[in-house]
C-alpha cells in the first residue's frame, strides 16, 4: 500500500498561502487521486526530465479540481512511499520543469 505524504518545505507552504481556498482539495486530491492514477493509469505520471532529488528520479502530474482549476506537483516515490514537495500553478510541464529546476529541492 502507498504511504502519500506532502513535504512540508517553504515552496509548499507558500503555495498553500497563495491558494489557501483550494488547500483542502489540494490535499484531498494527493491523498486519494494520486495513488489511484498510479495504481490504475500510470501513464499520466511523467517524469521531470532530467531532474533528480535525492539520486531518484522526479516524477509530476496534474491535479485536477473542481470548477477547471488545475495544478501540477512534483514527487518522488521511494519504496512505496510518495513524497510531494513541490505544487505549483504552472500547467505547462516544460516552464514547471524549469521553475522546478531553479529551486533547492532538486539535485
Amino acid at each position: 500500500m502507498l504511504e502519500v505524504t506532502i513535504e512540508s518545505n517553504r515552496h509548499i507552504d507558500q503555495f498553500f498561502r497563495r491558494f489557501a481556498a483550494t488547500e483542502a482539495e489540494v490535499r484531498d486530491n494527493v491523498r486519494h487521486a494520486l495513488p489511484e492514477i498510479l495504481r490504475h493509469r500510470p501513464h499520466k505520471i511523467k517524469t521531470a526530465y532530467h531532474l533528480q532529488r535525492n539520486g531518484h528520479p522526479i516524477h509530476e502530474y496534474k491535479i485536477v479540481l473542481k470548477h477547471s482549476i488545475n495544478y501540477r506537483a512534483a514527487f518522488t516515490e521511494i519504496d512505496q512511499r510518495v513524497t510531494v514537495f513541490f505544487i505549483s500553478d504552472t500547467l505547462i510541464k516544460r516552464e514547471f520543469v524549469k521553475l522546478l529546476g531553479h529551486t533547492n529541492l532538486v539535485d
